[in-house]
């Protein structure tokens, strides 16, 4: 079992309706939960609150994850869901001292009700040696 020690998983599910509250672009939940490019993709859909509900589940998943690996000190702040070249869904970590040591993959789905994510984190390998060179090690430095 050695071999998921460096694994992290988290999921989060949420139902739309929920989010269809937050409507404005500076409400306060948007504001604190959301990063400005976040609000900007999501109000920038005719469906709104699909994509915050979307973006609020892989921010969910991604603190279970990166929890399960033992760290505490984490925010929704800490992440931030954007997408790559080819629209594929990733998350960038904010936290400079969390994304030397984890890497985070997520999936995300929704449907016309519900918004699911699932993030899978992975322990960075953490070089042991003072000048970061040769040996590398799973465990944190």
């Amino acid at each position: 079992m050695d071999e998921f020690e460096t694994l992290g998983i988290g999921v989060d599910i949420e139902e739309i309706e929920r989010f269809k509250k937050y409507n404005t672009r500076n409400n306060p939940f948007v504001l604190r939960i959301y990063t400005k490019d976040e609000i900007e993709y999501s109000f920038s859909k005719n469906d709104a609150a699909s994509h915050l509900a979307a973006r609020y589940c892989a921010k969910e998943a991604c603190l279970k994850a990166v929890s399960s690996l033992g760290y505490e000190a984490v925010s929704y702040a800490d992440f931030e869901v954007c997408h790559n070249k080819n629209g594929v869904p990733e998350v960038n970590i904010n936290n400079q001292q969390l994304k030397n040591k984890v890497e985070i993959k997520i999936s995300i789905s929704h449907s016309k009700t519900t918004a699911v994510c699932y993030a899978l984190a992975h322990r960075k390998r953490q070089p042991i040696n003072p000048l970061g060179e040769g040996i590398y090690s799973n465990s944190e430095i």
